[in-house]
C-alpha cells in the first residue's frame, strides 16, 4: 500500500479564519451584556481549559517539565500580545460594526511584511507596499459613515491599532512554532492571556451570572474562537510560512461580514463595499508578492 498522504497544512488552518469570523458578531452581542472586560476574561479562561483538556490527547508524550518550562517565556509573549490586540479590538467592536471590525482586522495580512522588515530585515518587496497603500485607503472608505464625513470612527482607529498587534503575533508565532510543541506553546499562551485578563476585570468584576445568560456566546467566542482556532493556528505554523498562514487566515474577514449579516443584520453603504473590495485586493496583491518573492518561514536559526 502506498504512504498515505497528510493533509495540506493551510487546508487546516482555513478553520480558523471560519472560527474567527464568527467570533466578531459573538462578542459584540455577548459585550453588550456582560461589558467589556468580563466578556473577554470568560472568552480566554475558556480558551485556556479547551486547550488544558486537550493536551493528554494531543502532547502526551511531551509535557515534561522542561518542556514546560522552554514554553513558559515564548507563551507570556505571545500571550501579551493578544491581550492586548484583543482589548484594542473589543473596545473597539464596541465601537464601530462587526463587519467593519472584520475587514479592518483582516488588514494584518499587509502589515506582517512590515513588521518582518522592521523586526528582521526582511525587505517585503514593491508588492507589500503597494498593498499597504491600497488596504489604507479601502480601510478609510469602509470606517466612515458618509462621504459626506470623512473622519474615521474612533472604533475603527482601536480596530486598526489592534490589527498591527496581530500582525506582530502572526511573526512571532512563525518565529517560536517548530521550537517547541504546538499544544504546549498554544497552552502556555492562552493561560497567559486568560491571566492577563482576568486581572484587568477585577477593578469591574468578572459577573459570573452574566456570563451564564451569554453562555452560547462564549462557547463560539471560548472554545472555538480561542481554543480551537489558536491551537490550530499554531499547528499549522510549524510547516508554512508565516506570509502564507496569514494571508489565509485573512479570510477571517469575508467570514466576518458573512455571519454580521446573517446574525446582526450588518449592511454596507455602497462606497464600503468599495472600500472592503480594496481590502481584499490588498490581500490578493500581498499574497501574489510573497508568493513571486517565495518566502521562507521565520525561523530563528535564520534571523541576523
Amino acid at each position: 500500500m502506498g504512504q498515505r498522504r497528510r493533509v495540506d497544512p493551510g487546508w487546516l488552518l482555513l478553520v480558523t479564519p471560519v472560527l474567527w469570523g464568527a467570533t466578531f458578531p459573538a462578542a459584540q452581542l455577548g459585550i453588550e451584556q456582560i461589558g467589556v472586560l468580563p466578556f473577554m476574561a470568560w472568552t480566554r479562561v475558556l480558551g485556556f481549559i479547551t486547550i488544558l483538556v486537550a493536551v493528554p490527547l494531543m502532547a502526551r508524550g511531551e509535557l515534561r517539565r522542561a518542556s514546560v518550562r522552554r514554553v513558559a517565556g515564548p507563551g507570556l509573549f505571545l500571550g501579551s500580545l493578544i491581550f492586548v490586540a484583543y482589548v484594542l479590538q473589543t473596545y473597539g467592536l464596541a465601537r464601530t460594526t462587526a463587519t467593519n471590525a472584520g475587514f479592518i482586522t483582516g488588514l494584518y495580512v499587509v502589515f506582517v511584511p512590515v513588521l518582518a522588515l522592521v523586526l528582521f530585515r526582511r525587505r517585503p518587496g514593491r508588492a507589500a507596499w503597494v498593498a499597504v497603500v491600497v488596504s489604507v485607503a479601502g480601510m478609510i472608505l469602509l470606517s466612515v459613515p458618509g462621504l459626506s464625513d470623512l473622519r474615521p470612527r474612533f472604533g475603527d482607529v482601536l480596530v486598526l491599532a489592534s490589527a498591527v498587534v496581530w500582525a506582530g503575533h502572526v511573526v512571532a508565532v512563525g518565529r517560536y512554532a517548530g521550537r517547541h510543541s504546538a499544544v504546549l506553546l498554544s497552552l502556555a499562551q492562552m493561560g497567559a492571556a486568560a491571566g492577563l485578563h482576568l486581572l484587568a476585570a477585577i477593578p469591574v468584576g468578572w459577573n459570573p451570572v452574566g456570563a451564564l445568560d451569554v453562555w452560547q456566546l462564549l462557547v463560539v467566542t471560548g472554545v472555538l474562537g480561542s481554543g480551537v482556532a489558536y491551537t490550530i493556528q499554531v499547528l499549522a505554523q510549524e510547516t508554512i510560512t508565516a506570509t502564507r498562514a496569514v494571508v489565509i487566515m485573512a479570510g477571517e474577514t469575508v467570514s466576518a461580514a458573512a455571519f454580521a449579516y446573517v446574525w446582526v443584520g450588518d449592511r454596507l453603504e455602497p462606497h464600503q463595499w468599495l472600500g472592503a473590495i480594496l481590502v481584499l485586493l490588498a490581500m490578493v496583491v500581498s499574497e501574489l508578492g510573497a508568493r513571486r518573492a517565495a518566502v521562507t518561514r521565520l525561523d530563528p536559526s535564520t534571523v541576523p
